[in-house]
């Protein structure tokens, strides 16, 4: 049992706008129970309807999120937060709610993700049901005044984490959410359909969630997702995708130098580093660990293995498979990165299998597919070397990078 003095304990909600007196069943993260009794002279009958009383039915379903909210403000996690509903689905009323009724809201959750969850809600009296529907939203922390300059523009239905700051003449539109601590400077424009993680910095200049520069967008709802503790620099720009309910990602642990572009539907994964005024065109796939250098521009559709590294000023039609060093205009594959595959802790016979897969790819006569297969009867046990010979086996829209040069390190062979 948690009574009204623990319910207001838990919930920012004061009378009047406090729809639950009591809780009568609760277990942890799966289904809670609350009750409301009904009178007459309760301020949310007042004046609805005189003579004849009904209780509306928001706040019916305003008694449903406070109950739901009771069940995750007892959790450590969420503590604190505040509920926002994102979507209201199937909502049925099937008789009035009176004075002298006892409401009985029973939550049960069908999906819990993070600070965001589903719950199917049903409002009883006497056994019988008077609304019943499905309910999503967020828990969330609104941010104090100070975090948000007087001269920025923050939108109605955006919503901010836990100390999110928002610089001068910053803007952020609708729909965006914003995760805990992220920091945007001066400038900073988030446009519509963007959701950035938690403890990413966004510096002066940037612009996120832009429409896609693609004559085949015609304004459909599309994304970009943006992962935790991501620095992005002066003037980066991150476009929405093409195609509805598609998105533009982007990973964990990322650094974006200034003037960096990355175009719509590009797929960026974790840790992945790239320098300034390069281009990535429509489509363009970076695995983990990639390093690229500046002013260098990607062709669309190209993929970028895990771990590669490639030159500065690189001009990039065609796939670099995981683990290469690649450079030139156009580009070509000057070894393995050795230096990488150490620091990131590659065993010996890891690197040397790679070494195998590298060998027969680009030190022998054979094409691709023959690569693969010779690649395949050595029985490599790695996961770098499954790592590689999986990007080889994908399809692409583009081709691998079969070139090598002169100047190739033989020590990286």
């Amino acid at each position: 049992m948690i009574d009204n003095a623990e319910i207001q304990a838990l919930l920012p909600h004061r009378p009047p706008l406090l729809c639950i007196d009591k809780i009568i069943d609760l277990e942890e993260r799966t289904r809670v129970v609350g009750i409301k009794n009904i009178t007459a002279s309760d301020p949310l009958m007042q004046g609805h309807f005189p003579g004849q009383p009904v209780m509306p039915g928001g706040m019916i379903i305003e008694a449903m999120i406070q109950t739901a909210t009771v069940l995750f403000m007892k959790d450590p996690e969420f503590s604190g937060r505040l509920p926002s509903v994102e979507h209201i689905s199937d909502m049925v009323f099937k008789r009035p709610v009176v004075p002298g009724d006892q409401l009985r809201l029973e939550m049960d959750a069908v999906k819990v993700n993070g600070p965001q969850f589903t719950m199917e809600a049903k409002a009883l009296v006497d056994g019988k049901v008077v609304c019943e529907g499905q309910l999503t939203f967020l828990l969330t922390a609104k941010p104090s005044r100070p975090q948000i300059h007087s001269t920025a523009s923050v939108h109605a239905s955006a919503i901010l984490g836990k100390d999110v700051v928002v610089g001068p003449y910053s803007i952020i539109g609708e729909n965006v959410i914003i995760g805990d601590r992220t920091v945007l400077e001066a400038h900073v424009m988030i446009e519509k359909w963007t959701r950035i993680g938690e403890d990413c910095h966004l510096y002066f200049g940037a612009v996120i969630g832009s429409q896609a520069q693609d004559i085949k967008y015609g304004g459909e709802k599309t994304w970009v997702v943006i992962g935790d503790r991501n620095e992005i620099r002066e003037y980066v720009t991150i476009n929405r995708s093409t195609g509805k309910d598609t998105l533009t990602q982007i990973g964990n642990d990322n650094i974006f130098l200034t003037n960096v572009h990355i175009a719509h539907n590009c797929q960026v994964g974790n840790k992945v580093i790239i320098a300034n005024m390069t281009n990535l065109g429509g489509h363009t796939v970076v695995e983990d660990f990639a390093t690229i250098g500046g002013m260098t521009g990607i062709h669309q559709f190209v993929r970028i293995g895990r771990g590669c590294m490639v030159g500065a000023y690189t001009r990039l039609p065609q796939d670099v498979p995981p683990f290469m060093l690649c450079e030139g205009n156009p580009a070509y594959i000057r070894g393995m990165n050795l230096v990488g595959l150490k620091r990131r802790g590659s065993s010996r016979e890891a690197i040397r299998e790679v070494k195998e897969i590298f060998k027969q790819l680009y030190r022998s006569d054979l094409n691709t597919t023959q690569a693969i297969e010779e690649s395949e009867r050595l029985s490599l046990k790695s996961v770098e070397s499954e790592q590689l010979l999986t990007f080889l086996k994908a399809d692409s829209h583009r081709g691998l990078i079969k070139k090598t040069g002169s100047e190739s390190d033989e020590s990286d062979a």
